[in-house]
């Protein structure tokens, strides 16, 4: 504890006593890269690993990446982390749709990077058909310090980063967001029906054409 007097010896503070010098890019990359809140999305064995990495004993506050909020409002980093199901498929996009920009995504374990064992109908052969992926996080189920090896990457990812110029140029330089496409639909979903496919005395079925005679062609 200093004294409550100041001492003589104190350097006497001036207006030009220092500064610091940067770019506004660096400068806000380095504040978002030391600030990750993670969005912690565990759907099996994967999930318990996060927790790991989030307790004392790996203790990410040394990366700035230790505020997990459950509202995805409040998180710019989303964590895949586990099998993901088609049933699962809807809500998860909807997450990663409610979370504001700027946002990131890593997929956590070989099941949420590539379907892994579960090469069926019933599971997302990867979740970056539905979102764009980050960072990989290959094994089953990877190591705490795995994760946390992902998450310097995407440090360092985050640094290279333009913020400024997406600003300034608006929305032509937006990224797509929609992930690699690969499935449009649930392969399990039911056959795809248009309005030609119901039946005739359905309410919404379409009306036969009137003829060209001014009656209607008959059925």
């Amino acid at each position: 504890m200093g004294p409550l007097t100041p001492s003589a010896l104190e350097p006497v503070e001036t207006a030009d006593a220092g500064f610091l010098a940067t770019r506004a890019d660096a400068l806000v990359n380095w504040g978002r890269k030391n600030s990750l809140w993670p969005m912690p999305l565990g759907l099996s064995c994967c999930g318990i690993e996060l927790m790991a990495m989030i307790g004392p004993k790996f203790d990410i506050a040394r990366f700035g990446a230790e505020a997990a909020r459950f509202s995805p409002r409040q998180c710019d980093l989303l964590i895949v982390a586990g099998t993901l199901t088609w049933k699962m498929a809807q809500a998860c996009r909807t997450i990663y749709d409610q979370m504001p920009d700027p946002k990131w995504v890593i997929a956590m374990g070989v099941c949420s990077s590539s379907g892994g064992m579960y090469d069926s109908y019933a599971v997302v052969q990867g979740v970056d058909s539905l979102l764009p992926v980050d960072v990989y996080v290959p094994g089953c189920p990877p190591r705490p310090d795995a994760v946390i090896d992902a998450l310097l990457k995407l440090q360092k990812r985050i640094e290279r980063e333009n913020p400024l110029k997406r600003v300034i140029s608006g929305p032509a330089t937006e990224l797509d967001d929609t992930g690699t496409g690969a499935r449009v639909y649930q392969p399990n979903a039911a056959v795809r029906r248009s309005m030609l496919d119901r039946h005739p005395h359905a309410p919404r079925a379409p009306r036969p054409l009137p003829h060209p005679g001014g009656e209607e062609e008959p059925s």
